[in-house]
């Protein structure tokens, strides 16, 4: 069985919808890709810096608040001082964190890097990221196989395609997933 890697990156942060007190309107911010971190005493709080696309004011989403010095470890803080591009888009694609500071994330743009193969063909398509994107398996295996709904379905009903579980490809893409293309009886999921 042919092994293939796919992996999805984020291409850019995605924008955000919150309260501007400027414009005093919901609208959209972009992100900066750029953190603030600010100490007291032996506390960090850390923000990733969004600014309003209208009037260009900034507003801070928390990524860390009040941790003492002793509990970050020097290897995490430097990325957050360095204004780390990987790390900023970890934490723009992060619906938890933002959901927690009260945002609506729009959505995401990414590419799927990796071969593509014939549907006939025996594979293994391991996928991977390292952003929590809020994108399920299935949208990702229909765009990049450029299928449509009922083609991918099919595939899947027929076991053309098989994950782990049935419900694999209604899961949202988180770290690894593998999945068989056309497997033999004994062919299994590492």
């Amino acid at each position: 069985m042919r092994k293939i890697k796919w992996f999805v990156t984020c291409l850019k942060v995605p924008t955000i919808t919150r309260h501007c007190k400027k414009c005093n309107v919901d609208t959209e911010f972009s992100c900066s890709e750029r953190f603030r971190i600010n100490a007291q005493g032996k506390y960090l709080d850390v923000w990733l810096i969004y600014n309003c696309k209208k009037c260009k004011t900034s507003w801070n989403s928390t990524i860390l608040s009040r941790i003492h010095t002793n509990k970050l470890d020097a290897d995490l803080l430097a990325p957050f001082q360095e204004n780390d591009l990987t790390l900023s888009k970890k934490y723009g694609t992060d619906k938890a964190t933002l959901k927690k500071n009260g945002v609506v994330i729009q959505s995401i743009e990414y590419q799927v890097l990796g071969d593509l193969f014939e549907l006939d063909e025996e594979v293994a398509v391991t996928i991977q990221t390292e952003y929590p994107f809020d994108i399920k398996l299935f949208t990702i295996l229909k765009e990049k196989l450029s299928l449509s709904n009922n083609e991918l379905h099919h595939l899947i009903a027929k076991g053309k395609i098989v994950g782990s579980s049935n419900r694999l490809f209604k899961e949202k893409l988180q770290n690894q997933h593998t999945v068989l293309f056309n497997p033999k009886k004994e062919s299994k999921i590492a």
